[in-house]
């Protein structure tokens, strides 16, 4: 058995151990631990992302792959008045939000963008994190997909939030690492948000399912990371181009092109206590 499955064994399994010590209260709430918005110190990241009961299948299966795909809800398009960014983190906290539901929650990405917008801000990663934990966001039914403006009825109603975000990689992180750390949060049951860097051509992927990167990757694009596939070597990503990009909205990409091109990786942490 190589290292790097040894090191994502042990690392899971203090993921259980810290879930348990949650679970039986002996551990404080990481927000009220660290006030901190973003959490970067791998140490603290170790202890702090959940691992989501129930996602996936057994360990050993867990070694060659693993999938938070069929918890998800379906691949979105982004509006001409959308955002990449604030679609995937609907999306994100969605996941979170349905596990502990029995029935669907579509949350809505506009209202993110709107409201930073609104505030004269520009729509950047870290102000829209800011905002979830901060203010959150409210159901779709509320702020329709694509909405071109606030209305009143936003100020009245149930807002999702999180706790915090988890910046798991960035830019100067090796590629390798980079592909160990995605790994490692989607055997704990974690969606991964992911700046990818690519060339526009990008967007224009469809009838096939893998993703081939390189040239003149001059434009940053957002993806969720929902699976990995250890005899194929790559990432499942989930884009917000609407189902006909890739193949139904999702294509793969090598781990060699994911550690090359891949800038920054998140996860969440949400507000739900399993």
């Amino acid at each position: 058995m190589n290292k790097l499955i040894v090191s994502l064994i042990i690392s899971l399994v203090f993921s259980l151990t810290s879930f348990a010590q949650v679970q039986t209260g002996k551990t404080k709430n990481p927000t009220n631990a660290n006030a901190m918005i973003g959490i970067q110190d791998m140490q603290m990241i170790e202890q702090m992302m959940f691992t989501v009961p129930g996602v996936g299948s057994n360990a050993r299966t867990m070694l060659t792959s693993q999938s938070v795909k069929p918890y998800m809800m379906p691949v979105r398009k982004v509006g001409y008045r959308g955002s990449e960014l604030s679609y995937a983190m609907a999306s994100c906290l969605e996941f979170y939000v349905n596990l502990n539901k029995n029935y669907k929650v579509n949350l809505s990405p506009d209202y993110i963008k709107l409201s930073i917008e609104n505030a004269g801000k520009a729509v950047s990663l870290e102000e829209a994190f800011l905002f979830l934990v901060q203010n959150g966001t409210v159901s779709a039914a509320i702020m329709p997909y694509d909405s071109p403006a606030l209305t009143s009825a936003v100020y009245a109603t149930q807002k999702f939030n999180i706790q915090n975000y988890l910046h798991i990689f960035r830019p100067f992180t090796k590629e390798r690492q980079k592909v160990f750390e995605v790994r490692k949060a989607l055997m704990r049951g974690n969606p991964v948000m992911v700046k990818i860097n690519a060339n526009a051509n990008v967007k224009a992927l469809s009838g096939q399912d893998e993703l081939a990167l390189g040239g003149a990757a001059n434009e940053s694009f957002t993806f969720i990371v929902v699976g990995y596939d250890e005899g194929k070597n790559a990432f499942e990503l989930m884009s917000m181009w609407g189902s006909t990009w890739g193949s139904s909205g999702y294509a793969w990409v090598s781990y060699d092109d994911f550690g090359k091109y891949a800038t920054d990786g998140f996860v969440m942490l949400p507000q739900i206590q399993y």
